[in-house]
């Protein structure tokens, strides 16, 4: 009788152990390696932009957005702890530096309007806010193939305010001040902060 116990212990044991093998929950890092970093419509739309003003500028991507704008000195902590909670959250696809000081010159996001699974199908009226508040172009630019580099390179530029005119087949789908939340306020005739 002695045996059947100690056997049937011995038993549970070893399932028990080769169960844990199996079934390990406490590991604090459940994590493996993407294959890629950017998807193949990132990958192809970063190469391009590369191509396009990767001599004047130096391209950083998938940026948070409190690493390039801040609350003002002015607002209350309170104003301040509530934008920092939204602006915490949100990223940029790509932001555009100047090559020797890598003072933030512009970001530029891509649109997916094909997709509810793609980048920004709509307008995320915070960035776009913030970003104008904070004076920092931003180009929205739509997800298609047939781009050229030279048509990126124009459209960038054109937002920039480094070139004065515009082709029609230029990629960009809104400008940074016709449709901006700050513009909504000005058409209405309400003040902003930034307006003050």
């Amino acid at each position: 009788m002695e045996i059947i116990l100690v056997l049937m212990i011995a038993f549970i044991i070893t399932i028990a152990l080769l169960a844990s093998r199996f079934i390990d929950n406490s590991n604090p890092y459940p994590f493996s390696k993407k294959s890629s970093i950017y998807s193949s419509t990132e990958r192809s739309f970063f190469q391009m932009l590369e191509t396009a003003v990767g001599n004047e500028y130096k391209i950083m991507s998938r940026v948070r957005l409190t690493d390039i704008i801040e609350p003002k000195g002015a607002a209350t902590s309170k104003n301040r702890r509530a934008a920092l909670i939204k602006a915490n959250v949100k990223t940029v696809d790509f932001v555009l530096c100047d090559k020797k000081t890598l003072a933030i010159t512009g970001v530029v996001d891509l649109v997916n309007n094909g997709s509810k699974n793609g980048h920004r199908a709509k307008a995320d009226w915070f960035v776009n806010g913030a970003l104008e508040a904070a004076g920092v172009p931003h180009i929205r630019i739509k997800i298609k193939t047939g781009y050229k580099p030279a048509d990126i390179r124009n459209c960038i530029l054109f937002k920039l305010g480094k070139i004065k005119s515009q082709k029609p087949s230029v990629p960009v789908i809104r400008g940074t001040m016709g449709d901006s939340p700050l513009a909504h306020l000005k058409r209405s005739g309400l003040r902003t902060a930034a307006a003050a």
